[in-house]
């Protein structure tokens, strides 16, 4: 079950012979008693008073993962940004972590050479509760910082989506899910994501998962205009419970690519697409309980609907 991320506080918050108020710190070098590590101050990192609230939203410095934006309750990768503020809520920052400068971090950026990619929707369902605006089917819950996915048939997929500002057909989505059990009697099992064109002129989707059926285990793209698979061996098992499995579907223009990891294991698929303006982004399970951690979406755009 995924740590609520409040607890990072214990490391960053505490210590005799530390660094006092007002100096450098870092995850190493941290604050002195009573003082917190502010990881946001555009200066760099710096010590500041647990005790007060620095930018007024209600949240007491101790307990801020953004100390200069409202906001800040969670911090999905743990880096000491709030997913409020963070240009990448699912990975802490790289090296040269933005080279276009669009404020989009890599890896959650699709092209990081080429600017102009925004960060749309996110949750880590910190809050225990579908977010605002978003839509799911019946078989969600919240739980320990997850969205549980719960197979109510053998025929239909237990779906989420959020709902996106633009409408592009530049988009991106993130996830990462754990398996807790296969239904017994379905005949396909998978777990991913989706990008959706849900204007009334469109209807269609792109999904990206990890997919069982007969007994193979496959990674599928399927989009409106083509499909593709990558097999994986017997070995190589993708509904391990044991495992965390981060999918990513890109979208750009006519063209789709999925990408899965779990450790070492990795395999990637491209296919054709109908050219779609998604306005949704979301993740979907069928046959399984999956456990999904977060769901990120990034998007170019706006473009023309005509």
């Amino acid at each position: 079950m995924k740590r609520f991320t409040l607890l990072l506080f214990a490391l960053v918050a505490c210590g005799d012979g530390g660094v006092e108020i007002g100096g450098d710190c870092s995850q190493e070098a941290i604050c002195t008693d009573g003082a917190v590590c502010d990881f946001t101050d555009p200066a760099g990192p710096v010590c500041i008073d647990g005790s007060g609230d620095l930018d007024g939203d209600g949240l007491q410095n101790s307990k801020d993962f953004c100390n200069h934006v409202a906001g800040g309750a969670f911090d999905e990768d743990r880096d000491g940004i709030g997913d409020d503020c963070d240009k990448c809520p699912i990975a802490p920052p790289e090296s040269n972590p933005d080279p276009d400068g669009d404020d989009v971090d890599s890896p959650c950026d699709p092209d990081p050479i080429e600017p102009g990619d925004q960060i749309v929707a996110f949750s880590g369902f910190n809050d225990g509760v579908l977010p605002d605006n978003w839509m799911a089917t019946t078989g969600w819950t919240f739980v320990g910082g997850e969205a549980v996915a719960t197979a109510q048939s053998l025929v239909n997929d237990e779906v989420m989506v959020a709902p996106l500002p633009l409408v592009s057909r530049t988009v991106a989505v993130f996830s990462e899910y754990r398996i807790d059990a296969l239904s017994p009697d379905a005949t396909q099992n998978r777990a991913g994501v989706l990008g959706v064109d849900a204007r009334p002129a469109g209807g269609t989707d792109a999904t990206c998962a990890g997919n069982r059926s007969g007994g193979v285990d496959s990674l599928v793209l399927d989009t409106t205009a083509n499909a593709a698979t990558r097999m994986f061996p017997e070995e190589e098992d993708l509904f391990d419970s044991a495992d965390l499995y981060r999918l990513t579907l890109a979208i750009n223009n006519a063209n789709a690519g999925c990408a899965l990891k779990s450790g070492p294991l990795t395999g990637a698929v491209t296919a054709d697409t109908a050219g779609e303006l998604m306005n949704q982004g979301g993740i979907t399970a069928k046959g399984v309980t999956a456990r999904f951690q977060y769901l990120l979406v990034v998007q170019r755009g706006p473009v023309s609907q005509n």
